[in-house]
């Protein structure tokens, strides 16, 4: 069998003009039998639709913040420095993903630019907006320890998934989903109220998670897990598109 191939949207270093993705997102989805590559930052809707043509998977990776003017809120003290660029590409390429009903797993940055592209908001900034201290959701190295945990709603995607409803996560964003997109439902929280996994109501391909699974995904089974359902979910489009 062909191994699916999964594009990765990464990080954009704009003062030096580089692209790049940790290698724990490549490992995991090797890991998992899939061929990760990572993705042009292109605005162009002719040649985004030529690089869908080729993957199977969109994996939607941490970064930085949206900017904020994309969900209609203007840019408070907080909120981190944008990148215009991922932006625009982001938001080109998920309703396209989303029309080929190609799969989509959001990590991060992830969650929030897919809620956004689906009509939903973001908390700017967890300290100031809510009044919990920076450090409850922005741990310290080393990455691969879990701080928290994750509740997953009684028979959710995530559920079925990981086979738990209580899963122990990392945590490292300030930023969090506010109002969810229409076309996406909670399926999992933290106990002090943040969003932390969503799924497609219509769409079980489409799911995120705002925690960094590709951290955890070689020592914690629950991990690896997502990433399998993913590379699975990507063979099976593979073979409906022969």
């Amino acid at each position: 069998m062909i191994r699916p191939i999964i594009g990765i949207s990464g990080s954009h270093n704009i003062a030096d003009r580089q692209l790049f993705v940790r290698e724990n997102y490549m490992q995991s989805v090797l890991r998992a039998g899939g061929i990760p590559v990572l993705l042009p930052e292109i605005d162009d809707e002719e040649t985004a639709a030529q690089i869908l043509e080729h993957l199977d998977g969109l994996l939607l990776a941490g970064g930085g913040d949206i900017l904020p003017s994309r969900y209609g809120e203007e840019t408070l003290p907080a909120c981190g420095e944008p990148d215009a660029q991922r932006d625009a590409f982001e938001l080109l390429i998920i309703p396209m993903a989303i029309s080929r009903k190609m799969p989509i797993f959001g990590i991060c940055r992830g969650i929030q630019v897919l809620n956004v592209a689906m009509g939903g908001t973001l908390i700017q900034d967890i300290e100031s907006q809510k009044g919990i201290p920076t450090g409850v959701h922005q741990q310290q190295p080393p990455y691969g320890e879990p701080v928290h945990t994750v509740h997953f709603a009684k028979d959710s995607l995530f559920e079925q998934i990981t086979g738990t409803a209580d899963m122990q996560t990392n945590s490292m964003h300030h930023q969090a989903v506010k109002e969810v997109a229409p076309g996406l439902q909670v399926d999992g929280q933290t106990d002090d109220g943040m969003i932390e996994a969503v799924s497609a109501k219509e769409n079980p391909r489409i799911f995120a998670v705002q925690f960094h699974p590709e951290y955890l995904s070689d020592h914690d089974v629950y991990a690896q897990r997502l990433f399998a359902y993913f590379v699975k979910l990507a063979c099976e489009y593979q073979a409906e598109k022969a």
